[in-house]
């Protein structure tokens, strides 16, 4: 929405999105320098800065996990589900975390099926079209979608994992040293566009439609829905959620008990817009 509606532009920078897919591959260009700023999931970040890299929360736009295990309609329980192919993107990411909570809801152990690592989500959609697996954890509109093709929602990970948050924004703390001014304005930016995307929801879900290439309005409208309510106004980090990320990095990562959510947070350029009043101001024009 910012960028088709030139929301980067009107606050002076020149911002290129670039898709890369899985939360693991996109940590690792952030930590190699070849993004800026990633809108990234907040377990890979995390566990890259456990291992030591040079990455840092600097603000949040889904503290929610927006999961969904989808499954062959004939697949009902967890019985049914034993030794089935279940998709994510990459071991590490969101959506294998979502897996874990899936299966956890289900009194399904990890080993009871086979999770495969099969990259973004159009590549795990024609996976699952074409009958090669028997699910796959995935968010709006491609959920709509897939129950078009004789898939169902098993588990909805949303409601299940509670405050446990899906999307953050992350940078380097080098870069963040170096650039205070050009991360304020990519924050006054993205405010801009959540106001408007939640003021404007036929052009939203418009603009929805041509960004994810959906052909059904009926998808498009789904995936709206899903969204709306859980971006937050002013874009802050959930400390809540990082503690129970690094809960769950913990079980098989043990450095994670030695960190506190804090030590992996700058809020500063947000806490400065809010000093600034720069929020209050975007939604009292609501």
């Amino acid at each position: 929405y910012a960028t088709q509606q030139g929301l980067f532009k009107k606050f002076g920078l020149d911002v290129n999105p670039v898709h890369i897919e899985g939360g693991s591959m996109l940590t690792q260009a952030l930590v190699g320098g070849s993004i800026d700023i990633a809108q990234n999931g907040y377990t890979p970040v995390a566990s890259a800065a456990i291992q030591g890299a040079d990455i840092v929360f600097i603000g949040g736009i889904s503290n929610k996990l927006p999961y969904q295990l989808v499954v062959k309609t004939a697949i009902r329980n967890a019985q049914q589900l034993k030794g089935a192919k279940i998709a994510i993107s990459r071991y590490g990411s969101s959506t294998d975390t979502a897996a874990d909570f899936a299966l956890r809801h289900l009194g399904l152990r990890r080993n009871e099926v086979s999770v495969l690592q099969l990259g973004g989500a159009a590549t795990r959609m024609a996976a699952a079209i074409s009958g090669q697996i028997d699910g796959t954890m995935e968010q709006q509109p491609d959920t709509a979608e897939l129950a078009r093709h004789g898939y169902h929602v098993l588990v909805d990970v949303t409601d299940i994992a509670g405050d446990y948050p899906n999307t953050s924004y992350a940078t380097t703390r080098a870069f963040l040293k170096k650039n205070p001014e050009t991360v304020k304005r990519y924050f006054m930016a993205m405010a801009t566009a959540i106001h408007e995307y939640k003021r404007n929801p036929d052009l939203a879900i418009k603009l929805t439609a041509k960004f994810l290439d959906v052909k059904d309005e009926a998808n498009a409208r789904a995936a709206y829905q899903a969204y709306v309510n859980v971006y937050p106004p002013n874009l802050q980090v959930s400390l809540k959620g990082i503690e129970l990320v690094l809960k769950e990095i913990g079980i098989k990562e043990p450095k994670a008990a030695a960190f506190k959510p804090e030590q992996l947070v700058d809020m500063s350029v947000l806490d400065g817009l809010e000093r600034e009043g720069f929020f209050k101001k975007l939604w009292a024009s609501r």
